[in-house]
C-alpha cells in the first residue's frame, strides 16, 4: 500500500474544515443543521481552489504560500470567534476594513481574547501542525491519476452542495435564503459557513445585491374606536406623478412600494407633547436590568410613572452599537455589511429628531462622552440635525474607561437649559461592558453602593455602572426643575442593544429563571416620561425601530409613516417586532427563523402550548419583513428621501 502523500489539497481541506467546525462550535447556534454540511463541502471546494493557485507558484515558494493562506485563515476564524464573543454578532468585510476604529476598546478586546483562550488555542493548533509537517508536505505537480481523483472529489462535493441547497425550502434563515434572497452574515454564516458567508459578503459589497421583490400589499389598519379620527401621518407626496416620470428603475420600484404602504392614523396620543422640549437618550447597553427602585431611583421613577411598555424589545443588528443607534435615531432598519450610521452621513434624513425639531427652530444639540469620531459620528450626527460634541471635539470629560455620564450632563446642561425650545440627544457610555471591578471605572466607582446586592460580580457591576446613568438623569431632572422647565420636557430613553456583556447565566440571574435566548434575551425597556403625565401601561408589542414614528406622533410632528421601517406604537396598526435573522413577534404569536417553528398567543398574549401559526400567515409576515429590510437598504443606497421631500435649510448655529 502506497504511503499517503501530504499534498496541499489535504492540508487545505483539513485546515479549512477544522476551522469551520471550531466557528460552529463557538459562534453558531445550533451546531448541527444543513449549514454544517454545506460549510464542509465548501471547505473541500476551497481546498481545490487554493491547491490550483499553489501550483501556480514556483516550487520553492509553494510551502510559503500554503503557510500564508493558513495564517490568514486562522486569524480570520479566530477574529470571528472573538468578535462574536464580544458583540454577539459576526463581523463583515466592511468591518474588517475599518478595524482601526476599535482602538479605543483595546483593553476590552484583550480581555475577550483571554476569555476566549480555548477556541483561540484550538485555532492556533493549525499553525503548530503546519510547522510540524512542513517538511513532509509534497508540492510537486500531481500525477494525472491524482488530478483525476481530485477532480472527482471536487465535482462530487459541488454536486452534493447543489443537491443539499436544492433540498432545503426557501424560508427565512435558510441556505437558499442566504444564497439568493437575503444579504446578511447573521444568516449566511450559520447556513453556509464562515468562508462562503464572507465570500458572498465581499461580492455583494462590491457588486451590490438586489433580490426579487414581492410587493404584496399589507392588510388594512383596524378602524379606530373614535371614528372621527381620520387623519393620517403622511405627507403630501404625489407618488403617481413620481412613478410616471421616473426613469430610474430602482427608484420607480421604491415609489411603487412606498405608495402601496398604509400610513398610520393619528390617534388620541397625537400631539400630546407638542411644543415641549425633548431629551432623547441612547443608553449604552441600557435594559430593564438597569431599572431598580433602590439603586437607580430616577430611572425607576421614569419607567413606572410614564408609559410602561411591557412588551418592548431591543433586537441586535449587524454592527451592535452603531446599528442600534442608527435604528433608534433614524427609524430605518440598517443595511447589512456596512456601518449604516456612517454611510448615512451624506444622505438626507428628514425624520430624525434633530432634523424635525430644527425645522421648528428648536435648539438641537447632541453629545457623546467617548471619542467623538468613533463610528464616524463627527460627520453622521451633524447630518442628523445636531450641533455635536464628544470627547476630543469640545466635550471635556475626563478620559477614562468608560467615561462618566454624570460628568457629561454636568458639563452640557448650560448649553440648552433656559433656551427653550430645545432638543438634546445623548449617546452614553458608562454602561459599557466589561462588567467587573477591574476595568470598568463606573462600576468600580459604585462598587460599595451595590455591596448589599445578593448577586454575582457581573450583575452587581452592571447595576453599579448604570447608577452613573441614573445620577446623570437625576442631575438633569433637578436642573430642569430649578429652571422651571421640567414639566415642559419629555425624556425618551432606550438602549442601543441588550447588555451582551452579561453572560446568559448572569442574565438568567436577573430574570430569576433560565433566559430564553431567541426572544426573551432581547426584551427590554423603553422610557417615555414627563413629570406631569399620568402613568399608563402599554402592552402592545414594539421595538426600537418604532421609536422615531412614536415620538413623531406624540409631538405632533409632520412625518410620513409609510417611509419608516417601524410604526407608531399607539397607532391601531398591528404590531411587528422584527429581528435580524428574520424571526418575528406579532399579536398572533412568534416565529423562530432559526428553527422554523412558530408559537401562538391567546388574547391575553400568553403562549398557547401545541398551537402553531398558519403557514400562510408566516409567509405573509415574512414578506413584509423582507420588504422592509430591502427598501430600508435602498433608502440609504439611493439617498431616496432627497427625491421626494425637499431639504429644509440647516439651522444657523
Amino acid at each position: 500500500m502506497n504511503k499517503l502523500k501530504i499534498t496541499p489539497f489535504l492540508v487545505y481541506g483539513f485546515c479549512f474544515s477544522y476551522l469551520e467546525l471550531l466557528v460552529r462550535a463557538f459562534a453558531v447556534r445550533p451546531f448541527f443543521g444543513p449549514g454544517l454540511f454545506l460549510s464542509l463541502l465548501f471547505a473541500v471546494f476551497s481546498a481545490g481552489f487554493f491547491s490550483v493557485v499553489t501550483y501556480g507558484f514556483p516550487i520553492k515558494l509553494r510551502k510559503y504560500f500554503i503557510g500564508l493562506v493558513l495564517l490568514i485563515s486562522t486569524v480570520l476564524h479566530v477574529g470571528q470567534i472573538v468578535y462574536y464573543s464580544y458583540f454577539k454578532t459576526y463581523f463583515t468585510i466592511f468591518s474588517m476594513a475599518n478595524a482601526t476604529e476599535v482602538k479605543g476598546f483595546w483593553k476590552d478586546i484583550i480581555h475577550e481574547i483571554v476569555s476566549s483562550y480555548l477556541p483561540v488555542l484550538l485555532c492556533l493548533l493549525i499553525l503548530l501542525a503546519f510547522v510540524l509537517i512542513y517538511k513532509k508536505i509534497e508540492t510537486e505537480l500531481p500525477s494525472v491519476p491524482e488530478i483525476k481523483r481530485g477532480a472527482i472529489i471536487l465535482v462530487s462535493a459541488s454536486l452534493l452542495f447543489v443537491i443539499l441547497v436544492a433540498a432545503t425550502p426557501l424560508t427565512p434563515n435558510s441556505p437558499k435564503d442566504a444564497l439568493f434572497k437575503t444579504n446578511n452574515v447573521a444568516i449566511s454564516i450559520p447556513n453556509l459557513g464562515l468562508d462562503l458567508g464572507l465570500v458572498l459578503d465581499s461580492a455583494r459589497l462590491v457588486f451590490g445585491f438586489n433580490p426579487k421583490v414581492d410587493l404584496e400589499p399589507e392588510e388594512q389598519e383596524a378602524e379606530p374606536d373614535n371614528t372621527e379620527i381620520l387623519f393620517y401621518n403622511k405627507m403630501d407626496i404625489d407618488f403617481a406623478a413620481l412613478i410616471e416620470g421616473e426613469t430610474n428603475s430602482t427608484r420607480k420600484l421604491m415609489h411603487q412600494y412606498f405608495s402601496s404602504q398604509l400610513p398610520t392614523r393619528q390617534n388620541e396620543k397625537t400631539g400630546i407633547f407638542k411644543g415641549k422640549n425633548l431629551v432623547f437618550v441612547c443608553g449604552e447597553s441600557f435594559s430593564s436590568f438597569a431599572v431598580n427602585e433602590k439603586y437607580t431611583p430616577t430611572l425607576y421613577r421614569m419607567a413606572t410613572e410614564g408609559f410602561n411598555f411591557t412588551n418592548f424589545y431591543n433586537p441586535i443588528w449587524g454592527v451592535s452599537t452603531s446599528d442600534g443607534e442608527y435604528v433608534q435615531t433614524v427609524g430605518l432598519l440598517p443595511k447589512t455589511g456596512v456601518w449604516s450610521m456612517r454611510e448615512s452621513s451624506n444622505r438626507w434624513l428628514p425624520f430624525t429628531m434633530g432634523n424635525q425639531f430644527s425645522k421648528l427652530d428648536y435648539r438641537t444639540l447632541a453629545y457623546h462622552n467617548h471619542y467623538a469620531e468613533y463610528y464616524g459620528r463627527t460627520t453622521s450626527h451633524p447630518n442628523l440635525g445636531y450641533k455635536y460634541k464628544g470627547l476630543g471635539t469640545g466635550l471635556k470629560v475626563k478620559e477614562q474607561w468608560p467615561e462618566s455620564d454624570l460628568e457629561m450632563i454636568d458639563l452640557t446642561t448650560g448649553e440648552f437649559i433656559g433656551q427653550e425650545p430645545w432638543h438634546v440627544y445623548y449617546m452614553t457610555v458608562s454602561g459599557h461592558k466589561n462588567y467587573n471591578w477591574a476595568g470598568q471605572m463606573m462600576a468600580r466607582r459604585h462598587k460599595e453602593d451595590v455591596a448589599d446586592l445578593d448577586m454575582s460580580e457581573g450583575c452587581k457591576a452592571y447595576v453599579a455602572c448604570n447608577m452613573e446613568l441614573d445620577l446623570a438623569m437625576g442631575l438633569l431632572v433637578e436642573r430642569l426643575k430649578d429652571a422651571g422647565e421640567l414639566e415642559n420636557t419629555v425624556f425618551v430613553i432606550s438602549g442601543d442593544h441588550y447588555p451582551y456583556g452579561l453572560t446568559y447565566e448572569e442574565i438568567s440571574e436577573f430574570l430569576g429563571h433560565p433566559v430564553e435566548t431567541e426572544f426573551e434575551l432581547f426584551k427590554s425597556t423603553l422610557i417615555i416620561w414627563t413629570s406631569d403625565m399620568e402613568p399608563e401601561t402599554v402592552t402592545k408589542y414594539a421595538s426600537t425601530i418604532d421609536i422615531i414614528p412614536t415620538i413623531s406622533n406624540l409631538f405632533g410632528l409632520e412625518y410620513d409613516s409609510r417611509l419608516l421601517s417601524g410604526r407608531d406604537i399607539f397607532s391601531s396598526q398591528e404590531p411587528l417586532v422584527m429581528f435580524s435573522d428574520r424571526s418575528f413577534i406579532t399579536k398572533e404569536g412568534r416565529y423562530n427563523a432559526r428553527t422554523k417553528t412558530t408559537e401562538s398567543f391567546d388574547e391575553q398574549g400568553n403562549l398557547v402550548l401545541g398551537e402553531s401559526l398558519p403557514p400562510e400567515y408566516v409567509d405573509y409576515v415574512n414578506n413584509i419583513i423582507s420588504n422592509r429590510f430591502y427598501f430600508a437598504k435602498l433608502i440609504l443606497e439611493e439617498d431616496y428621501y432627497k427625491y421626494i421631500i425637499p431639504r429644509w435649510p440647516a439651522p444657523v448655529r
